[in-house]
C-alpha cells in the first residue's frame, strides 16, 4: 500500500513539474511576462469566464505597461498580448502571411454552419473572401437598402405601441436588425413584431449565451488545443444546422425554379454558386490572385447566411443598445443627432441611401460607440511561421497573439478620458490624429470584417428608425453607470439595458 501511495506521488509530481514547465518560455526568451500558477496558468477567470474578458487583459495591460509585447498562460497554453501599434500593424497588416489564422484549432468539417468565413483559414479562407468581398461593396448594399426601408417602416408600429413604456433596449432593436438580416440573408420577411419567437430570432439571441458544455469545451481548447483538433466538437447544435441547411436549399430552388431575384445576400451567394463570381468587371479575380478552386456548396452557402445572421444581429442590436444607452444620459447629444436625422431626411424627401451617408453626426456617435464598446474585446491570431519582430522578440510558430482591442480603446495615451462618450474625437479635424491600430473595431487588414458596410448601415437605420418617433430616457431601471459581465467573446453588459420612450418634445 504504502508503495502505490508512494508511487502516486512521485507521478503526481512528474505530472507537476511537466505542469508548470512551459511557465518559464518568456523568461528564457527575454520576453516581459505575467506570473502564471498551477493549474490556471495567469488568471483563473480567462478560464471560467467570470469576469469580462476585457476587464482581465486591461489589467495585464497595465501592469505590464509599457512593454509592447508580454507573455501570459491560459492553462499551459503560452499567448502572447501585443500593445505597440507598430506590433499590430505587423501582425494584421505587414507580416500578415505569418498570421493569417484565427483559431489555434480546426473545427470538424461535420459542423457545416461552422464552416464560415469567420473561422475559415488557409487557402479555403482566402478563396472564399475574395469570391465573397464584392458582395459588400457600397453598390451592392445601396441595392439592399430597400429592404432595410421596408423592415424600418414595418418596426415603427412596434416603437410607437412603447412609447412611454421602460423597455428591454436591445430586445426592441434586436428585432428590427432579425428583420433586416432575415430579409437579406435569408429572403424571408419574418415580421418580428408580430411573431417576436420565430425560430430564426431565437437562434440568432440564443447562439451567444454560453451553455455549460460549451464552456467546457473552450477549456479544452484552450488548455489542449492539438487534442481538441482531434475531438469533433460541434458548437452548433444539429437540430440548429438541419433547420438553417434546409432553409437555405429550399429558398435556392424556389428562386431558381422561379427566376425570383431580390438583390439580397443570397441572390449574390447563387450567382456565385453558378458563376463563379459577382458581377462581370470582377469575373478574373479569382484567377488573378491564384485562389485554390472549390465547390461553393448547398452547406457553405448556409454557412455564410448563418453568420450573418448570428455575427449581424449579435454586433448591430449590441451598437444600438450601447449607443442608445449614452444617448439616454447625454441628452444634449441625443438632441443633436436627432436634429441632424430629421434635417437631412427632410433635404432628401425621405430615408435614401444617401440621406443616411450625409448623416456625419450619427457616424460619429456610433464610432464613439464602438470605441467605447467594441464588440470584441480582443482579436486572436495564430502565428504560423517564426518570426522575430524589429524590437527583437521571437514570435514561434503555433503561438497565439492577442491584441487587447477593449485595452487599446480605453488607454488614455490614444484617448483621453477615455471613460467619457464623446462623439467629438471622430469629427473630421480629430479623427486623423488617432494613431493607425489604436481603433479596431472590425479588426484591420485582410481579415477586416467583410460585413463593415453592412453592419454600419443597419445599425444607422435602427437607430435613425427609433430616434425619428421618440427620445430614450434612463429610468430607475438604468444601471449607471454600466457594468459588462462575462463572456468568453464578446462585449455584454452585466445586466439588461433599461431604458424609457418618450415622445418627441
Amino acid at each position: 500500500m504504502w508503495l502505490a501511495i508512494a508511487l502516486s506521488l512521485l507521478a503526481g509530481w512528474l505530472f507537476y513539474k511537466y505542469y508548470v514547465s512551459i511557465y518559464d518560455i518568456f523568461r528564457k526568451r527575454g520576453i516581459p511576462y505575467y506570473p502564471s500558477t498551477f493549474p490556471f496558468g495567469s488568471s483563473y477567470e480567462i478560464l471560467t469566464h467570470s469576469r469580462f474578458p476585457g476587464y482581465i487583459q486591461e489589467e495585464m495591460y497595465k501592469k505590464l505597461a509599457p512593454n509592447p509585447m508580454f507573455g501570459f498562460f491560459v492553462m499551459r497554453v503560452p499567448m502572447l498580448q501585443i500593445r505597440d501599434p507598430e506590433l499590430i500593424r505587423l501582425v494584421l497588416t505587414k507580416e500578415f502571411s505569418h498570421f493569417r489564422e484565427r483559431m489555434f484549432m480546426k473545427l470538424s468539417e461535420k459542423d457545416v454552419l461552422s464552416q464560415h468565413l469567420f473561422n475559415l483559414d488557409g487557402e479555403r479562407w482566402r478563396a472564399l473572401r475574395v469570391k465573397l468581398t464584392p458582395t459588400f461593396t457600397s453598390g451592392k448594399m445601396k441595392a439592399m437598402f430597400p429592404l432595410f426601408v421596408n423592415c424600418a417602416e414595418a418596426f415603427d408600429s412596434l416603437i410607437l405601441s412603447k412609447i412611454g413604456s421602460e423597455v428591454d433596449i436591445k430586445d426592441l432593436v434586436g428585432r428590427l436588425m432579425t428583420d433586416i438580416i432575415c430579409s437579406c440573408a435569408f429572403g424571408l420577411d419574418i415580421n418580428t413584431i408580430k411573431e417576436p419567437n420565430h425560430k430564426l430570432r431565437q437562434i440568432g439571441a440564443q447562439l451567444f449565451k454560453m451553455k455549460f458544455i460549451h464552456k467546457v469545451l473552450i477549456a479544452v481548447i484552450q488548455a489542449m488545443p492539438k487534442v481538441a483538433s482531434k475531438i469533433e466538437a460541434r458548437f452548433t447544435p444539429k437540430e440548429t444546422e438541419d433547420y438553417v441547411v434546409k432553409l437555405v436549399q429550399d429558398t435556392i430552388e424556389y428562386r431558381e425554379k422561379n427566376n425570383i431575384k431580390r438583390n439580397d445576400f443570397l441572390d449574390l451567394l447563387i450567382q456565385l454558386k453558378n458563376k463563379g463570381t459577382v458581377g462581370d468587371d470582377l469575373k478574373d479575380e479569382i484567377e488573378d490572385q491564384k485562389c485554390q478552386p472549390f465547390e461553393l456548396t448547398i452547406g457553405l452557402m448556409a454557412a455564410q447566411c448563418f453568420v450573418f445572421l448570428v455575427a449581424g444581429f449579435e454586433t448591430s442590436s449590441s451598437v444600438q443598445s450601447f449607443c442608445l444607452y449614452e444617448l439616454a444620459i447625454n441628452q444634449d447629444i441625443q438632441t443633436r443627432v436627432k436634429k441632424e436625422i430629421d434635417e437631412t431626411i427632410e433635404r432628401h424627401g425621405g430615408l435614401t441611401y444617401q440621406a443616411v451617408y450625409e448623416m456625419e453626426y450619427l457616424d460619429m456617435v456610433i464610432s464613439e460607440t464602438m470605441r467605447k464598446y467594441p464588440t470584441l474585446p480582443f482579436l486572436m491570431r495564430c502565428c504560423s511561421k517564426s518570426i522575430t519582430t524589429p524590437n527583437g522578440y521571437k514570435i514561434e510558430a503555433g503561438e497565439t497573439v492577442l491584441i487587447p482591442v477593449w485595452s487599446l480603446h480605453h488607454d488614455p495615451e490614444h484617448y483621453p478620458n477615455p471613460e467619457k462618450f464623446d462623439p467629438e474625437r471622430f469629427s473630421a479635424e480629430n479623427k486623423e490624429s488617432i494613431k493607425p491600430y489604436t481603433y479596431l473595431p472590425f479588426g484591420e487588414g485582410p481579415r477586416m470584417c467583410i460585413g463593415m458596410r453592412f453592419g454600419q448601415l443597419q445599425t444607422k437605420v435602427g437607430l435613425i428608425a427609433l430616434l425619428r418617433k421618440c427620445r430614450v430616457e434612463p429610468c430607475a431601471a438604468t444601471k449607471i453607470p454600466l457594468v459588462l459581465g462575462p463572456s468568453p467573446m464578446i462585449t455584454v453588459p452585466k445586466e439588461t439595458i433599461i431604458v424609457k420612450l418618450v415622445p418627441q418634445s
